[in-house]
């Protein structure tokens, strides 16, 4: 495919620049992290999504260091058009479903991408505690967004804010897709910068719009839903 190959020649980690072209990301924590993406036509019909996926990033060097693990993803993900947001049934079934058809045995997923169970998601309450706000997508005229979607797609047991492995209380804010357990990919609040995590970028096509990112539709397996 097309779209794989740049990625793969481009150190690894590469990303669509919106409006501009194919550039290298200076991300060496997610260097050669890179698993695949797939597209998903949305319910309404009013535009794309690409969502790329990413193994876990390389711990820090220094335990607690900055940017954190959350950031570093953030940072890599802007090169897309931000962490995935998981608006509807059906985006987080399109993300589920590719992380098991990918990896269909858990053990290996563990093993050979997320040992921390996790994929970092566009989804924090860094700024006020207890309110957890997707990332702001908005975009350009021509595309559509629900914004402040309320897909509710926590975990039945989170979010709880644990604060046992932070020293200054400052618990869980920023969230992950979680896959451990039992668990299969709800929402789950994860500390930003205690482990190493995965991370879903997603970046948003306008209906019929290919030609302005220069790769066509047939560059993209289709997520399973």
């Amino acid at each position: 495919m097309a779209l794989k190959l740049v990625v793969l020649f481009l150190c690894g980690v590469c990303a669509y620049v919106y409006g501009q072209q194919w550039t290298s990301i200076n991300s060496p924590a997610y260097e050669g992290k890179f698993e695949d993406c797939c597209i998903l036509e949305l319910e309404d019909s009013c535009d794309y999504r690409v969502y790329c996926f990413f193994c876990e990033q390389e711990p820090h060097a220094v335990p607690g260091q900055t940017p954190t693990y959350y950031e570093v993803a953030e940072n890599l993900c802007n090169y897309f058009h931000g962490l995935a947001v998981v608006g509807s049934q059906q985006q987080h079934n399109a993300m589920v479903n590719y992380i098991n058809d990918r990896w269909p045995v858990r053990s290996d997923l563990k093993e050979n991408c997320i040992p921390n169970h996790g994929f970092w998601i566009g989804l924090d309450d860094r700024r006020v505690e207890g309110d957890f706000v997707w990332q702001d997508h908005t975009l350009k005229d021509g595309y559509c967004y629900e914004n402040g979607t309320d897909y509710d797609c926590w975990d039945p047991q989170n979010p709880n804010n644990n604060v046992r492995k932070t020293d200054d209380g400052s618990g869980q804010d920023c969230g992950q897709l979680w896959f451990r357990g039992n668990r299969d990919g709800p929402c789950d609040d994860e500390y930003c910068n205690y482990r190493p995590k995965g991370a879903i970028c997603e970046d948003r096509v306008p209906h019929g719009d290919f030609d302005n990112f220069h790769f066509d539709e047939s560059d993209f397996p289709r997520c399973p839903v």
